[in-house]
């Protein structure tokens, strides 16, 4: 199967059993090394690759319905058993979105969440042998961002990345600056209300283009294991999207995806 045939049979799924005529953007449906590659699928890159045997498939797709839509993400094996890499990496991803997830709560900032992302990710990529060193160490050196070069997610709702948070972010300090996390400027001092509907959507992905220059430099090199990191490179990567409503005491997840 061509990975532009799994993004079709969503659109059909969606429009059959759910009456989305339209879905909310252009599907990534990378395979194997290719899930590496963040908004892959569109007019560059359109799904075009052969899904083969032991290739993960991170599939990011979402339906509209009365011009609301959807994003969620789930990563598994084509051919339905995780090879020992890949499942490590699968349950370091979840467990890194099931920590996110049960701090949120009103008050809560997009800030504070993203700290306990990244070094929630950095904690499992240290147990799992890939990285040595304290969590504090490790989020210094911006390691997260070797491992996981997106922001953790966004509003959702009239569009995939609905309009939300401050944008005031250009009168921050510049001791503040340094250490924003320019994936999600406007959201970072945001903190979360009641009824606010966001994803959340942490990932682990093995880039050589990021992980060469890492390697290289003597700050973060001297906390990567490299034979370990070496074991991993060529699976792609993993990420886990799902959609959150804030409740008044923490927050209920509205999608339904599936945890293998």
């Amino acid at each position: 199967m061509m990975e532009y045939q799994a993004s079709s049979i969503f659109s059909y799924y969606c429009y059959m059993y759910g009456g989305c005529r339209e879905v909310g953007y252009i599907p990534i449906c990378p395979a194997g090394d290719r899930s590496k590659l963040l908004h892959y699928g569109g007019q560059s890159a359109p799904n075009d690759k052969q899904i083969q045997d032991g290739d993960l498939c991170l599939f990011d797709m979402g339906g509209e319905y009365h011009c609301y839509v959807t994003d969620i993400t789930t990563t598994f094996p084509a051919n339905g058993k995780f090879t020992e890499v890949q499942k490590t990496t699968y349950e370091m991803v979840l467990d890194t979105v099931h920590t996110v997830v049960n701090r949120m709560r009103p008050g809560f900032t997009w800030r504070e969440a993203r700290i306990v992302c990244y070094r929630a990710l950095l904690r499992n990529l240290v147990e799992q042998g890939l990285l040595v060193g304290s969590v504090d160490e490790l989020y210094d050196a911006k390691l997260h961002r070797i491992f996981m070069p997106h922001g953790i997610g966004h509003f959702i709702g009239g569009d995939v990345h609905d309009v939300g948070g401050n944008a005031s972010y250009w009168c921050w300090t510049d001791t503040e600056a340094k250490d924003i996390d320019w994936y999600d400027p406007d959201l970072e001092w945001c903190p979360l209300e009641k009824n606010m509907v966001l994803t959340i959507e942490p990932g682990c992905y093995y880039n050589d283009v990021l992980l060469d220059p890492a390697l290289a430099d003597p700050t973060q090199g001297k906390l990567m294991v490299k034979s370990e990191i070496d074991k991993y490179r060529g699976i792609g990567g993993v990420r886990i999207e799902e959609v959150f409503i804030v409740t008044p005491d923490g927050c209920e997840i509205i999608s339904d995806v599936p945890e293998l």
